[in-house]
């Protein structure tokens, strides 16, 4: 479902080594085999359903949004062109739900499928889409019940074309990006849930939501508004609203508690963005909880307090932490008629007190509040998150981690969602290092620990950058060599390889992939042997960098090389 309300309360499911559903397995088998199971191609190039098959909503939905995934974290996958318009015709595949993101999509992907009736479309980030895509968006409006188009920053934007050729017949000046300012949401009376975070400055949004009469969730992420009177038109209806970074002022709270009906409120914003004028007073707190009956989730992270909002220190530290709220250390929130599910305070100097009257709470003060923040912001706040992940690493480094599992998932799933973003690679490879050393072997399934050797792997592919290479080097040294490896023993060395080039030049770098190159070589079959010497791992080694770098050995201890937890370029 669209993310409406405040992260799950569920802690994330411990890893286990029962095999994939079977579900999984002809999923990933019929995508990695298009033509021999669901395809054939036309004319050797285009892909087209074989005419007798009918696939329904749940395979349907499910083949689109694993291919997206497999695209973005596989390399060895190799994405098809017109893998989209298997799915143009309702009458033989159905699709219903789909979750889209990065730059695979394009505008053609989309209406390839424009006659689906679609309920769920979740667009993230996808900077390729343009104002021909807001078009076909139009064909879904009737059913379209969820629809999220955050961080598509050109999807307003529609090109004009300009060019002429010249006696060469080249074109010259072809195109320019014009914005589009008449399009509004008419007709789409299904639409409850709506993300429009982080889109292009200078669009109207209270003209293109205008028409939506029925609206229960909004996201308005990163817009700047000085004026959301607007929002009272769905006083009786919305239940969710996202501020993120948005300047607010004291017109801004004004309006928000009218919306008597808000079960979860997000005004947090980002600490190191930029200056915010607006500070949170004990006032406003107070005018959340009198006027917002129904908040079960609220978050206000990142806000600075212009008073002092909570009781005094002797004060906080009487008795055992408790969620009652007429015990809370958070003096406005004593008047909550019951905890609140989720409270979002990370980096403010409230999460550091002892009675907060919440079951989950997002902050810095330990591993389960820092944990819940990740969870919270991975999929719409890299910035956040990455911050928050430099924290668990700093936690991961000094203390033992009470809840890896869960940990590890969380750093997997950021790792995964956000591969193009430095800062989080660099943070997320050093906090692997930490959760996947010997201690903590027995807790993680062969599942589990495959999936971070993808990530890392992926990290080595994307980042040429020294730090990130040295992070995912050192965390390959925890994995047993060369069992734990042998599933991706091509790409790994590979990988290796290219760190041994001599242009690299670092020794401390080049030191850990020799160790591992040659514990991947002395202890495996011979034709693995074979392959590796057909890569030129023989020729390489003796050429690449520091004439001594062969004889290097790894330190006693990994981690003796300084893991960066941080990025600072």
């Amino acid at each position: 479902m669209f993310q409406t309300s405040f992260p799950s309360q569920q802690p994330a499911n411990m890893a286990t080594d029962s095999p994939e559903s079977l579900m999984t397995i002809c999923t990933d088998f019929c995508l990695r085999n298009l033509k021999g199971t669901l395809c054939y191609l036309l004319d050797n190039e285009i892909l087209r359903l074989h005419p007798d098959i009918f696939l329904p909503s749940e395979i349907c939905d499910r083949l689109v949004n694993e291919y997206i995934e497999l695209v973005n974290a596989d390399s060895g996958f190799e994405p098809h062109e017109s893998f989209f318009s298997l799915f143009s015709e309702p009458q033989s595949t159905r699709l219903t739900r789909l979750h889209l993101r990065e730059d695979i999509v394009q505008d053609q992907d989309l209406e390839a499928i424009a006659k689906q009736y679609l309920v769920e479309l979740y667009l993230t980030n996808c900077e390729r889409l343009t104002a021909k895509s807001l078009q076909t968006l139009v064909n879904f409006k009737s059913t379209l019940v969820s629809l999220s188009l955050f961080g598509c920053s050109n999807i307003f934007y529609e090109e004009e074309h300009l060019g002429r050729y010249d006696d060469t017949d080249c074109l010259v000046n072809p195109t320019r990006q014009i914005l589009t300012r008449d399009f509004t949401f008419q007709g789409f009376q299904q639409l409850r849930f709506l993300n429009i975070g982080c889109i292009t400055k200078g669009v109207d949004v209270e003209m293109m939501l205008r028409p939506l009469t029925r609206l229960k969730a909004l996201n308005l992420s990163g817009i700047q508004m000085n004026d959301i009177s607007f929002l009272t038109q769905w006083k009786n209806t919305l239940v969710s609203l996202v501020l993120y970074n948005m300047d607010l002022s004291e017109d801004h709270i004004r309006i928000t508690v009218q919306l008597k009906k808000l079960r979860h409120l997000d005004i947090s914003r980002d600490r190191l963005s930029s200056y915010y004028k607006f500070k949170l007073t004990r006032k406003v707190l107070s005018l959340f909880v009198q006027n917002l009956e129904d908040l079960v989730s609220l978050d206000i992270s990142g806000h600075t307090m212009l008073e002092n909002c909570a009781m005094s220190k002797m004060d906080d530290e009487l008795g055992p932490p408790s969620y009652d709220p007429s015990k809370s250390s958070i003096v406005p929130f004593r008047s909550l008629k019951r905890p609140l599910q989720f409270l979002g305070l990370f980096e403010t100097s409230l999460c550091r007190l002892t009675h907060i009257p919440a079951y989950k709470v997002s902050g810095d003060k330990n591993e389960e509040q820092v944990l819940n923040a990740i969870e919270a912001y991975t999929e719409h706040r890299p910035e956040i998150t990455s911050r928050a992940i430099n924290l668990l690493f700093d936690i991961a480094r000094i203390e033992r981690c009470v809840q890896n599992l869960r940990a590890l998932q969380l750093v997997i799933a950021a790792l995964k969602c956000h591969k193009y973003d430095k800062t989080i690679q660099v943070t997320g490879s050093a906090a692997l290092f930490y959760l996947t050393s010997a201690e903590y072997r027995s807790e993680q399934s062969v599942r589990l620990r495959r999936q971070v050797i993808q990530v890392v792997l992926n990290g080595m592919e994307s980042y040429q950058e020294v730090t990130v290479q040295r992070n995912c080097c050192l965390t390959l040294c925890n994995f047993g060599i060369p069992e734990e490896l042998e599933f991706q023993y091509q790409r790994v060395n590979e990988l290796l390889l290219n760190i041994l080039i001599p242009t690299r030049q670092d020794e401390s770098i080049q030191r850990i992939a020799v160790h591992l190159c040659n514990a991947l070589v002395c202890q495996v079959d011979n034709d693995h042997k074979e392959a590796v010497g057909k890569m030129g791992f023989v020729m390489v080694s003796a050429n690449c960098g520091p004439p001594d770098v062969v004889k290097l050995k790894l330190p006693a201890c990994p981690g003796d090389l300084q893991l960066s937890g941080y990025s600072r370029a």
